[in-house]
């Protein structure tokens, strides 16, 4: 994509984010903009809509907000008596847009450790690019046999340790994000509190629970949840199909925490591959 192209798509793409400061889906900004486009004979990819969603967010033009699959909103000027002031307005409204044939049917039971490969999956293709992660590794850590790792509470499910640079802030930080996977609502109050004791070398704890038992209520019954994990800083999120990221809802944000570098440096050497340590390396150079 030239340089003329992406900023004539850009403004098409800031004119399908509601003026009212409402949230709209990636998934719907992104098929929009895919069937303007192909009226003119232009094709989109996948990542061409997150280049082009990032460069505004990097303009200050609109922010992420929540939503399945992730959303973003405008970020607005509000003119009041006086100068002018620029000022961020919230999402007022949650998408609940949901691609048809996107949830697969209710099961009886889900077997937790069959999760791990699909959540893997959405995680490293959803979740990586709505947090503009560009080189990481990510490794499922929740069974390692007799290898000692700490203890059963020191296992994340999933671990994705990322490394990252930004543009005022010198050198490369590396950030230990980890996911504590669990089948449905029963047991997940533990969870949280498995993804809390990560924190003592993660940067960023998830607890993620499959709700598709759930899919066709209007309220999921998880307030216990929502509030422990929002009073310890665990991030919450829910999915109604493992593999599909845009069946994905951040309904807690994870709290940044600043773990002991030796915590964080013993975790990476007793529970990542050598292979995934040696990729850190070279990312780190």
């Amino acid at each position: 994509m030239d340089a003329s192209r992406k900023n004539e798509y850009s403004t098409l793409l800031l004119s399908m984010v509601p003026e009212s400061g409402a949230n709209v889906g990636n998934v719907t900004l992104r098929e929009q903009l895919r069937r303007a486009l192909a009226e003119r004979g232009d094709e989109l990819s996948e990542q061409d809509y997150w280049t082009l969603r990032d460069a505004l967010i990097d303009e200050g033009r609109i922010e992420q907000g929540r939503g399945r699959g992730g959303s973003v909103h405008r970020v607005a000027l509000v003119t009041a008596p006086g100068p002018a002031t620029e000022v961020a307005v919230g999402p007022e409204a949650q998408p609940t847009e949901v691609p048809a044939g996107t949830e697969p049917p209710p099961q009886e039971r889900v077997v937790e450790a069959n999760l791990y490969r699909p959540f893997q999956t959405a995680i490293n293709t959803g979740y990586v690019k709505e947090n503009r992660i560009k080189r990481f590794i990510s490794e499922v850590t929740a069974a390692q046999g007799r290898r000692s790792t700490g203890g059963k509470w020191t296992r994340p499910d999933l671990t994705i340790i990322a490394v990252r640079t930004y543009q005022f802030t010198p050198g490369k930080r590396l950030e230990v994000i980890t996911f504590e996977v669990k089948p449905s609502l029963d047991g997940a109050l533990e969870g949280a509190y498995e993804a809390l004791a990560h924190s003592a070398f993660a940067h960023r704890s998830y607890l993620a629970v499959d709700v598709r038992a759930h899919a066709d209520q209007d309220d999921i019954p998880d307030d216990r949840i929502v509030q422990e994990c929002t009073r310890h800083g665990v991030g919450y999120i829910t999915f109604t199909d493992p593999a599909d990221y845009n069946t994905y809802e951040i309904v807690c944000p994870a709290r940044l925490n600043e773990p002991d570098p030796y915590d964080v440096d013993n975790f990476i050497r007793t529970q990542i591959s050598q292979a995934a340590q040696e990729e850190l390396r070279e990312f780190l150079q």
